[in-house]
């Protein structure tokens, strides 16, 4: 009996190994994510937000890199890569088979193509990263170099993490990207349908060149309202969704036994931006005195509950390793009110409010986006404070499209601005690397692209240039902090905190979410297959010192349950084994428990 019971176990052995790649990753059917607004035609050109727009674009798109969970440059078009000592030549080799949605191959001609187009028909965070590149050599189908005017620290994250690669037989006959509405990618997704203001409908490329995705449908409907989009999350109408959940819902969503809460470092920089081309915050004084007036570890308090940070005064996020430390948030009325009465703003008619120097009266208005209310609040207590020193202000709330076209007209700096002040926030990818500082505050406006306040500081540019032309990380570092320091004194916006992000999604129905580091779960790492990183829950999250980690994992959760299978008829054949040899030697002799 010894001998056939022998084969039985290995035989099962042989198919539970057989059947083990099979189940490694179930594919999901269909997956609802709710996402807040409508992001325009999803390609490089015309999507309208950093997250979660240009996360849904790079699902359809693929770079030469990809941000892992930490935010660090991993390779994914590329397959090798070799960089010169010297910083300036960058050798690459790209996967084979790599295909478009169209079934075309890519090659390392459509990359020559993407970064030669980006540079004819300008946007601006794909453009001005590819501006250090002098010579682009593609000798076959799988293999290019770059060659850079001078080294550039920041290359591997933009433009090599960053640019979506466009297939060159489609996109070398469009004259005018930014009406052009197609999205054929080589991402692991194609676009299936998009209905305004309703829906995108995504499908998985089964032919994606790092294997079929696990999830066969990804419907992405448009909650505008944030308690709807949360009710569904509840009521099971969504599986995930985009937005961070409300601090004071939390808890709530916390004990809710369908749903998964995860929390993680939030990198989106909520800040009150001051116009500072138009008077009186034109005047440096004026700017300080509102930067005191503000308590934002209040904000941190009583708005996220404690689920965030408070800004730093030199926008560097505190976690960064160039952030200087020397920089504190300030937080001083008293201190607020002898900045303006020595500047001149002084309260000559005893209403409570101050006139200018000229002894004009001063009312302002703040913007903030009317569908967001905890920046409504915010907008409301900052305001509040502006007003307890003098500075007659209310808030406006408006519709997104109509704040963007007063602070941001078009998303082109240069097309000026119309406003006086507004609660404004940037997305994560801000935070990436200190030099988008540059592009915060340069007075060029060609080169700081998204300094919407219009903020002019000659000393600043300097230091821009200073460090372009700087390669040593310790004297990098310094002149970083140098941009901080200037920063905090003169007060272009005032940064007021980074929200924690905290996102619920029902496990049961997918549960291979990759939690970035100041994003969240939805990215491109949380939609394709392989292995994945772990994220921890709420709960978790207390006792741990760093990082972000999960339960389990799709490709996990599968193969142990086959595992376990393989062990239970292990045993049974085991305690067979045990019965018939009675006494011929212990069990634990013949397995390895």
């Amino acid at each position: 009996m010894k001998k056939p019971l022998f084969l039985i176990a290995v035989a099962l052995l042989l198919v539970i190994s057989s059947l083990t790649p099979a189940f490694a990753e179930p594919q999901t059917k269909s997956l609802k994510v709710g996402i807040a607004k409508d992001e325009s035609g999803l390609n490089p050109y015309t999507y309208v937000t950093g997250y979660p727009g240009l996360d849904l674009v790079n699902l359809l798109y693929d770079n030469l890199f990809v941000l892992d969970e930490n935010n660090q440059p991993q390779p994914w078009l590329v397959k090798e890569y070799q960089v010169s000592e010297d910083g300036l030549t960058y050798d690459f080799t790209l996967h084979e088979d790599i295909k478009w949605h169209d079934g075309e191959p890519l090659t390392a001609e459509d990359v020559k193509f993407t970064m030669e187009y980006f540079i004819e028909h300008p946007k601006s965070r794909f453009t001005n990263p590819l501006k250090s590149i002098v010579s682009i050599e593609q000798p076959d189908e799988t293999t290019l170099t770059l060659t850079l005017s001078e080294r550039d620290p920041n290359f591997m994250i933009q433009p090599l993490s960053d640019l979506p690669i466009l297939p060159k037989h489609i996109w070398s006959q469009i004259n005018n990207p930014d009406e052009e509405m197609n999205a054929v990618g080589s991402g692991p997704y194609t676009l299936e349908e998009h209905k305004s203001s309703q829906y995108y409908k995504m499908k998985a490329f089964k032919e994606y060149f790092k294997g079929e995705p696990p999830i066969e449908e990804i419907v992405f409907p448009i909650i505008e309202d944030s308690t709807a989009m949360l009710n569904a999350l509840q009521a099971g109408e969504i599986d995930a969704m985009s937005s961070s959940i409300s601090p004071e819902l939390v808890e709530q969503f916390s004990t809710n036994s369908s749903l998964k809460v995860v929390r993680g470092p939030g990198y989106s920089t909520t800040l009150f931006q001051i116009n500072a081309e138009k008077y009186p915050m034109t005047e440096s004084a004026f700017r300080q005195a509102v930067n005191y007036a503000v308590d934002k570890q209040n904000l941190v308090e009583t708005l996220l509950l404690g689920y965030g940070e408070v800004g730093s005064p030199g926008f560097i996020h505190p976690s960064s390793t160039f952030y200087n430390s020397n920089v504190k948030p300030v937080y001083d009325p008293e201190k607020a009110k002898q900045i303006l009465e020595e500047a001149g703003f002084k309260d000559l008619d005893g209403d409570g409010f101050r006139e200018d120097p000229k002894g004009e009266k001063i009312s302002l208005t703040t913007l903030v986006h009317a569908n967001n209310p905890i920046r409504i609040r915010t907008a409301e207590l900052v305001s509040k404070a502006i007003n307890e020193i003098g500075i007659k202000n209310e808030v406006k709330p408006m519709d997104d499209t109509t704040v963007v076209s007063l602070m941001w007209p078009d998303f082109d700096v240069t097309k000026g601005r119309d406003y006086d002040m507004g609660v404004w926030g940037w997305s994560s990818t801000m935070q990436l690397f200190p030099d988008r500082m540059v592009e915060l505050f340069h007075s060029d406006l060609t080169i700081g692209s998204v300094n919407i306040g219009a903020y002019q500081n000659e000393e600043f540019d300097q230091l821009a240039e200073q460090l372009a032309s700087t390669f040593d990380e310790e004297e990098r570092t310094n002149v970083i902090h140098d941009m901080q320091t200037l920063v905090a004194e003169d007060s272009p916006f005032v940064t007021l905190y980074y929200q924690e992000i905290v996102n619920a999604y029902n496990p049961s129905v997918y549960d291979g979410y990759v939690f970035q580091a100041g994003k969240g779960i939805i990215n491109k790492l949380s939609f394709v297959a392989g292995e994945k990183s772990e994220i921890k829950t709420s709960e978790q999250k207390e006792t741990a010192s760093e990082g972000v980690a999960s339960e389990t994992t799709s490709s996990g959760g599968s193969n142990n349950t086959l595992l376990i299978l393989g062990g239970f008829i292990i045993l049974v054949i085991a305690g067979i084994f045990f019965i018939k040899r009675k006494g011929r030697g212990k069990p634990k002799d013949d397995f390895d428990f």
